[in-house]
């Protein structure tokens, strides 16, 4: 009977300092609250795309409903730094400063058609890299009919 509680007492407490080591990890769950919601101004050659919260890394517009409905980016940009640098609002078109683009103009939004646009974030609170990686990737996505 003592060997069984002594065996019990041991996988215990293994258990914890295992649980207590993947805390100290920073290991940390999704965070609905840094998943970007985007917004679109489609009225005028060039829509205006804000989200929040401020600041993204990459900014996308696709043809169709999901992301380009296999006819692939319009346009993108992105910030140079691949970190969260890039400022809303967005001007569809124009690269802000401290970003960069696919390198090609985007092309004129039809009337009438159906884009959609997707912001995506880095985890503010991620760390690490490799094995220890805790980074998550937000997504925000809104599609939009232009005018």
């Amino acid at each position: 009977m003592n060997q069984q509680l002594t065996k019990k007492n041991l996988t215990i407490a293994l258990l914890a300092v295992a649980l207590s080591t993947i805390a100290g990890c920073g290991i940390h769950s999704f965070d609905e609250s840094q998943v970007p919601v985007v917004s679109v101004d489609p009225s005028g050659a060039q829509p205006v795309i804000s989200w929040t919260p401020q600041q993204a890394y990459r900014l996308t517009v696709y043809a169709g409903t999901a992301d380009g409905d296999g006819l692939g980016a319009l346009w993108s940009t992105y910030a140079t730094e691949y970190a969260n640098q890039l400022n809303s609002p967005v001007t569809y078109g124009v690269v802000p400063a401290g970003s960069t683009s696919t390198g090609r103009a985007a092309p004129p939004l039809e009337a009438g058609q159906t884009y959609t646009v997707t912001v995506r974030r880095k985890d503010p609170k991620g760390t690490g890299d490799g094995f220890t990686n805790t980074h998550k990737n937000y997504v925000g996505k809104k599609t939009f009919i232009a005018q």
